[in-house]
């Protein structure tokens, strides 16, 4: 029978990998600040949204990089796209009509109030959520805040419902704690702010005031802006809503206060370079593993590798597990090999990995068939690679692949 071992870090050393080239350190606990896209943001558009936010909240906040940083939880089209899927099969990519119909501004033709009625009448706000995004915002969260890290989403439209069934999954595990999480909404389509946040609507949303028509428990809008011409729809994050003469300040303010009362939770687990960390759903166990560069194998019977170190060994439950590379000094330069292993169980199962090295963090999600006990610690399935080249004086280059099945 595998052995239960949580071995915690007795100490969290403070690093910079980057000498000359960035100030930050991997070890220091900061304020996470993440922007929760809405529909129909393309990802660049999204990371457009996250850096206009860096810049609003860290003039105004006169914020450290050394204690702050701005991440974004990015989710693909849901929601009220399955509305907007109706209307384009018929009409084209023409929005400007879809939305006017939709909330009732334009009296739609009989074909459109049947389908979109139709749709509204089993529409569940949950479904919206795409899992595999939801299981990505959820397993960063859990790590920062393991870590010791306090976490904000500064969340618009769509990004609400993900940001609320976060927070909801983050409060249903006990090692959470869940006074270091917050959000902040904007545009909401929901009818709370999970955790009991500020949000923000503009009256004359109109993309919010189509998703009230069809969704009545939608939180009513609460503020107005001087009207902008350069934005017909009055849903954008940045010109309607970041721009506002009166959104604007409430939105950045609101978020510095929110972010600044969070408690910092007690680290569980460590943070370095390079971080690794498994999750999986209802079956027992299933069990990380990492092969370093110097042919360390780094797994729950041998938890300290020459590099790195298993500080979070979960049997019970659904993880997280989590390796770590403690400093610089230990970073060897060379491939480290993620797999997993399910260790026991009673069907199939899906491990999804994180990978975080240096700036670079990737998503991982293995489909694992039967459980195959010890015998499958020799060879586990491998997930991602992990390169690293340079040296501390000089600075070091990660690059990090999925493995090829």
């Amino acid at each position: 029978m595998k052995s239960l071992c949580y071995v915690m870090t007795s100490m969290l050393l403070v690093l910079s990998c980057f000498q000359g080239v960035s100030e930050a350190t991997y070890c220091d606990m900061q304020t996470y600040v993440f922007h929760g896209n809405g529909m129909f943001n393309s990802k660049r558009e999204a990371s457009t949204n996250l850096k206009e936010l860096q810049i609003v909240m860290s003039q105004s906040g006169n914020l450290s990089e050394q204690e702050w940083t701005f991440e974004l939880s990015y989710n693909n089209n849901e929601g009220i796209a399955s509305f907007f899927e109706v209307y384009r099969q018929s009409m084209g990519d023409q929005a400007a009509s879809f939305w006017r119909w939709i909330g009732s501004q334009d009296l739609a033709p009989e074909w459109f109030q049947n389908a979109t009625h139709e749709i509204a009448a089993t529409y569940d706000v949950a479904e919206a959520i795409i899992d595999a995004d939801l299981n990505r915002h959820v397993q960063r969260y859990q790590s920062l805040l393991m870590e010791g890290n306090r976490v904000l989403v500064v969340a618009h439209s769509q990004g609400n419902l993900y940001a609320n069934a976060a927070y909801t999954n983050l409060s249903q595990d006990n090692r959470i704690q869940m006074g270091a999480f917050g959000v902040v909404s904007v545009a909401t389509p929901a009818s709370r702010v999970a955790g009991g946040g500020p949000y923000f609507t503009l009256v004359n949303d109109i993309v919010i005031a189509a998703v009230e028509s069809l969704l009545p428990g939608t939180l009513d809008p609460n503020v107005a802006n001087i009207p902008n011409f350069a934005d017909w729809t009055n849903h954008s994050f940045i010109k309607s809503y970041l721009n506002g003469n009166q959104t604007g300040p409430m939105i950045v303010n609101s978020a510095l206060s929110q972010a600044n009362s969070l408690s910092w939770p007690t680290p569980q687990i460590g943070s370095g370079p390079i971080s690794v960390t498994l999750t999986w759903g209802a079956e027992r166990d299933v069990d990380l593993h990492v092969n370093e560069p110097d042919g360390s194998h780094v797994y729950y019977g041998n938890m300290w590798g020459s590099s790195g170190y298993l500080d979070y060994d979960d049997v019970t439950s659904w993880g997280p597990e989590h390796y770590y590379v403690v400093d610089c000094e230990n970073l060897a330069t060379g491939q480290y090999g993620v797999g997993v292993n399910y260790y026991s169980g009673n069907g199939p199962e899906t491990a999804h990995v994180q990978v975080q090295a240096g700036d670079i963090i990737r998503d991982y999600s293995i489909n694992l068939s039967a459980p195959e006990g010890s015998a499958g610690n020799s060879n586990a399935e491998p997930v991602a690679s992990i390169e690293v080249i340079g040296d501390a004086e000089n600075g070091y280059e990660f690059t990090v692949a999925g493995a090829g099945r």
